[in-house]
């Protein structure tokens, strides 16, 4: 039988925890899965949840920070402008555990910049390529792949190559913006929808980036 491709997209929360449930699920029936987290790098609570479950391996292909500064870079690059950045002005005074925002959001850019974020894509491409030549996880999930197309730090047809060489494996892709190409071939979309986030709320002087 040949393997479902399922996607998760929209503004809304919830698209890597709905992809999420699903590694839980297949796991639950003694099937491997591998999560591939694009545009991710540091261990969060799904990551240490998981080191401890012999079915299911998470990888991250992301650096450590994904900031405000580093999403306007990269809507500036989609945009075919020259790279440009949220001034630092707006973190100005802000402090957390006695450091300047501004301070550390500038001492953290180096390793979050563009070249950073598409060698790490790179990187996580070239993997899920070997693990479909392995064929030993029944679920691959590319947690934000859909993200990463849309700011060009993979390539498009490279992912739709991938995901029909797939045979019996399936596949789950995240992020917002799937495009109509990928929402063609795919077996199941869910788009997420956000009606309200107490982030913005709490924090209205914090810019809401779209690209």
């Amino acid at each position: 039988m040949l393997g479902k491709i399922l996607i998760y997209t929209g503004n809304g929360e919830g698209k890597t925890t709905a992809a999420l449930g699903h590694a839980i699920r297949f796991s639950g029936y003694g099937k491997k899965v591998a999560i591939l987290q694009f545009m991710k790098g540091r261990k969060t609570g799904e990551h240490k949840f998981f080191e401890n479950n012999k079915l299911i391996d998470l990888y991250l292909f992301g650096p450590p920070y994904f900031l405000v500064t580093t999403q306007a870079t990269l809507g500036g690059w989609i945009k075919g402008k020259r790279i440009k950045f949220v001034s630092l002005d707006l973190f100005s005074g802000k402090r957390i555990k006695n450091r300047v925002v501004a301070d550390k959001l500038a001492s953290n850019l180096k390793k979050s910049s563009f070249g950073t974020h598409k060698k790490k894509a790179k990187e996580g491409m070239e993997f899920a390529k070997k693990l479909l030549l392995e064929n030993k996880y029944k679920l691959i999930i590319l947690d934000e792949i859909l993200y990463a197309i849309k700011f060009k730090l993979v390539n498009e047809d490279e992912v739709i190559s991938l995901l029909e060489r797939r045979k019996s494996i399936h596949f789950i892709l995240t992020g917002r913006s799937a495009s109509e190409r990928i929402t063609k071939i795919a077996d199941l979309v869910t788009e997420l929808e956000e009606k309200k986030h107490y982030f913005y709320e709490e924090k209205k002087t914090f810019p809401k980036l779209d690209f």
